[in-house]
């Protein structure tokens, strides 16, 4: 009896082995053309940009950006990876702050960190803005003005070092970023 159980279950495994086959074949084709129509929407927005290797890297390290198939999706993850890139930065801007203990560093440091705390607010408005259909090459610039701000500080004060050069650089790069794709005609 035990003996035409396991037979019965082996010819059963080799009957339905080629439907697993085939439905595990179109569950990959089916990704593929996903992943093709994602990689033609990512080329044809970071080709468009102003800022062509910062959008290759981005979305070429994101997980997220497989499953993106609309501009929306794009903005969407700019947005999200700007934020969390922010937060970063600003507890930088804080931790730098908090530490320096030359009063000028200090006062141009605080100036910086007065304008990352504005700078939140922005990034609210660009999420507000994407998700009911709003001006977001507005709200991106106004998030930019900040960091420009905190980037003359240093320009004006040229004996102190920029210690959040790099991350300003970025943080421009991913609203010159969401301008693009914005206005990419897809």
């Amino acid at each position: 009896m035990g003996r035409s159980i396991s037979c019965s279950l082996s010819s059963s495994l080799i009957f339905l082995l080629p439907y697993i086959f085939l439905f595990s074949v179109n569950l990959f084709g089916t990704n593929l053309r996903a992943n093709h129509d994602t990689n033609e929407l990512i080329q044809k927005v970071c080709d468009f940009s102003n800022v062509q290797q910062f959008c290759y890297k981005i979305f070429e390290n994101d997980p997220r950006t497989q499953w993106a198939t609309t501009k929306f999706n794009l903005e969407d993850i700019t947005i999200q990876l700007a934020y969390s890139n922010y937060t970063k930065i600003a507890r930088k801007v804080l931790t730098v702050t908090s530490y320096e203990t030359n009063s000028e560093f200090r006062r141009i440091y605080r100036n910086c960190l007065h304008h990352y705390i504005l700078l939140r607010l922005d990034l609210e408005n660009l999420v507000h803005a994407l998700r009911f259909q709003g001006d977001l090459d507005q709200a991106a610039q106004n998030a930019s003005s900040h960091i420009f701000t905190c980037m003359g500080y240093f320009t004006h004060f040229s004996n102190i070092s920029n210690p959040f050069a790099h991350d300003n650089e970025n943080l421009v790069y991913f609203f010159e970023l969401i301008r693009d794709i914005y206005f990419a005609p897809l």
